[in-house]
């Protein structure tokens, strides 16, 4: 099966100053919160399907909380299932495909903005699978 990115995009951005009630924040009071979907792209016979990953970032230095979904783009050879969605390139290569456009597009959102650019963590998919096998699974009971 040959598969393929073929687009980025951002699908949503919102970005809130907030007032800070906290004293005295050092360049270590942020939180980052992230989740990823593989999602088949609605077709007759689908051939292509999506990996969305949702990232929050609160900066309470700055006093902003980010909040980005992005999805990453791909098409196969083949027609493909749900259960495309439980093997690994869905789960694991994919979304470590799709992370660093993520990544690229947060940091360089937030320095057009006027904050510090963040460099956000590297994400080890290996280990996210079987939380996310759960998720799906469930999805499709």
């Amino acid at each position: 099966m040959n598969i393929q990115l073929i687009s980025t995009k951002a699908i949503s951005v919102d970005l809130e100053p907030f007032e800070d009630s906290f004293e005295e924040k050092t360049e270590d009071d942020t939180s980052f919160s992230f989740d990823f979907n593989p999602i088949i792209e609605e077709q007759e016979k689908p051939n292509k399907f999506l990996v969305a990953f949702f990232g929050e970032l609160k900066n309470f230095k700055e006093q902003y909380d980010c909040k980005v979904i992005y999805v990453a783009k791909f098409e196969v050879d083949e027609t493909i299932s749900n259960e495309f969605l439980k093997e690994n390139f869905a789960l694991i290569n994919a979304p470590a495909i799709g992370y660093p456009y993520f990544r690229a597009f947060y940091s360089n959102f937030l320095l057009n903005a006027g904050y510090e650019p963040k460099i956000l963590p590297t994400i080890n998919f290996v280990q996210l699978r079987t939380d996310k096998l759960e998720e799906i699974s469930k999805r499709f009971e």
